[in-house]
């Protein structure tokens, strides 16, 4: 039976992380030529018995849920786990809430979140939001207000954005775990600088980033709202953080595909040092980490062989696993 203690979560982690693909798994695989080869790869890597496509994607999502219930089930501290697992609540009530106001037909749904999504469903439907977390449901409540009389989809993704964020920095007032707190707090202040960024690329300025910009970051609104307007100030308002380093170059280069790639690695790799720590909460979490990271290149290689993306394209768009 799976027991909520960082021992046992720890023993669970290092049997399950013989079946994780490599580096040089990964660099083999992007090698294929054709989703039927790449299939055949993942099979002989021991990831699992695929043929198509389709096999291909339902394989990931099974990695994952089977990540999520690890972490669900073995988490000695829910409430630092449960802000990894929060996002995919609402991404499920996105997905419902514009299903809904559009009058489409029942949409799939992620069973990676801390709540059921079927009950998720129904409290959309029936809008009653009372069983949701307090963050959420403050959230779903604003959105029916300002949705009364058109839905706004950017204002949903936003607003729900915003509560993911607030769930995640009320608990980290009382976490202990530094590399936990300083992945949010760098997350969250990585995706204030993308915001700004493309608010200034897509030419609507600062009053626009700021109805976007989520919480728990250090980066000041005032600061992130002058990128906005002057894409050149990004490294300034970085240059003292502990991830400036990683982003240096695609910052002053102000590409943002390779920002997004560095920022992400930079967050995977805070990880890394604490794999093989014996009693912490952190290989838990780092193999949900790697888990996502696996899943979402396997899923990207999927789609380039089946699309026909050049092979420079697609490494320039792999991010490192763990």
């Amino acid at each position: 039976m799976p027991q909520a203690s960082p021992a046992y979560a720890v023993g669970r982690v290092r049997v399950l992380e013989n079946t994780l693909l490599g580096h040089s798994q990964l660099e083999r695989l992007a090698l294929t030529q054709s989703v039927e080869e790449l299939a055949r790869a993942l099979v002989e890597n021991n990831w699992g018995e695929v043929r198509t496509r389709g096999d291909i994607e339902k394989m990931c999502d099974a990695h994952m849920r089977e990540a999520a219930k690890l972490v669900r089930d073995c988490s000695s501290d829910p409430d630092l786990t449960d802000c990894f697992l929060i996002q995919y609540d609402a991404l499920n009530l996105k997905a419902l809430y514009k299903a809904r106001a559009l009058g489409e037909a029942r949409v799939a749904l992620s069973g990676l979140g801390l709540l059921d999504p079927e009950g998720l469903r129904r409290m959309v439907e029936e809008n009653n939001y009372q069983d949701l977390p307090a963050e959420l449901r403050e959230a779903m409540q604003d959105i029916d207000r300002r949705s009364a009389v058109k839905m706004d989809p950017l204002y949903v993704d936003a607003r729900l954005d915003k509560a993911v964020f607030s769930f995640i920095e009320n608990r980290m007032a009382t976490c202990k775990e530094e590399t936990i707190r300083l992945y949010f707090i760098c997350r969250a202040e990585l995706i204030n600088l993308m915001i700004a960024l493309r608010s200034g690329a897509m030419g609507r300025g600062a009053a626009f980033a700021r109805e976007l910009f989520v919480t728990g970051g250090t980066l000041s609104c005032d600061g992130l709202s002058k990128v906005a307007e002057e894409p050149d100030r990004a490294y300034d308002l970085i240059r003292y953080r502990p991830y400036a380093y990683a982003l240096s170059a695609p910052v002053k280069a102000l590409d943002r595909n390779a920002i997004e790639r560095a920022g992400e690695d930079y967050l995977l790799g805070l990880f890394r040092p604490h794999r093989y720590e014996p009693t912490s909460i952190l290989p838990l979490v780092g193999y949900l980490l790697a888990r996502t990271r696996e899943s979402q290149a396997v899923r990207l290689l999927a789609t380039a062989k089946a699309t026909g993306v050049s092979q420079e394209k697609l490494s320039s768009c792999l991010r490192a696993l763990y």
